[in-house]
């Protein structure tokens, strides 16, 4: 348990580490039984064992966006990490190209100079 030589928690808090450590313990041991049975193929039970931590994950993650909702804070962290990248890529990007065209246009960079010419 993590926190057996712990003592500034309170009661309460003990008890719900000891639960949930038992209750892993538990979850644990079942799953070792069934995955190092070696009977299990001849009793016709083979195949993946059915893990419930697995079908909770994969639960949850087909039905997030029942849950989930759109909030400021969502739609704030979406335009900082996938629009403002974009759009500053974009501006750098074309301030870079106009002040290169407006050097070749005004003389200043030599037709030998230049990265794409004829030949």
């Amino acid at each position: 348990m993590a926190g057996r030589n712990t003592y500034d928690i309170d009661p309460i808090q003990r008890e719900i580490l000891e639960h949930r450590a038992a209750r892993r313990q538990m979850l644990r041991e079942e799953y070792l039984k069934q995955s190092l049975n070696p009977y299990r193929m001849m009793a016709n039970q083979g195949g993946a064992l059915d893990d419930i931590s697995i079908n909770r994950y994969t639960a949850m993650r087909a039905t997030f966006t029942h849950f989930s909702r759109p909030t400021v804070k969502n739609s704030l962290w979406s335009a900082v990490f996938f629009v403002l990248p974009f759009v500053i890529g974009i501006w750098t990007t074309k301030v870079h190209r106009d002040k290169k065209e407006n050097a070749i246009r005004t003389g200043q960079v030599s037709y030998h100079d230049r990265d794409y010419k004829f030949k």
